[in-house]
């Protein structure tokens, strides 16, 4: 069987249970290879030393989420405009859609532009000045 095979079921063993074939595979390839019972050895010491490590809480971040959360007066008052300065942008850019069509007769860009009545020859007189 070949080498990669082997070490594929060498990890694969640590993880699920290995059908019969499979484990008499690896049984033998075991002790046929020193490199291999070495290389178990290996993997079954990195797994106890990373058994052993566990990641605590760390006590500072919920203060540090709470710091973040809770707002000063100041930032509390201007986050409350927010939501009133963009519906006031947006009946500014509503109005001045609707005097565009009033006055362009259509919504196009030229018109949004000021552009839709330029004559090719009133452009070229504008870009020379």
């Amino acid at each position: 069987m070949k080498k990669e095979k082997i070490q594929e079921l060498l990890l694969r063993s640590f993880e699920e249970e290995l059908s019969g074939e499979e484990s008499s595979r690896l049984e033998a390839a075991l002790e046929a290879s020193a490199e291999l019972r070495r290389e178990k050895q290996q993997v079954e010491k990195l797994r106890q030393m990373l058994s052993a490590l566990q990641a605590g809480p760390d006590e500072s971040f919920v203060d540090v989420v709470m710091e973040k959360v809770n707002t000063s007066p100041v930032e509390a008052t201007l986050l409350s405009l927010l939501p009133r300065a963009a519906a006031a942008c947006l009946i500014i850019i509503l109005l001045t859609l609707i005097g565009i069509y009033l006055a362009e007769g259509s919504l196009t860009t030229d018109a949004i532009i000021g552009v839709s009545n330029l004559a090719p020859e009133d452009a070229y007189t504008y870009l020379q000045n």
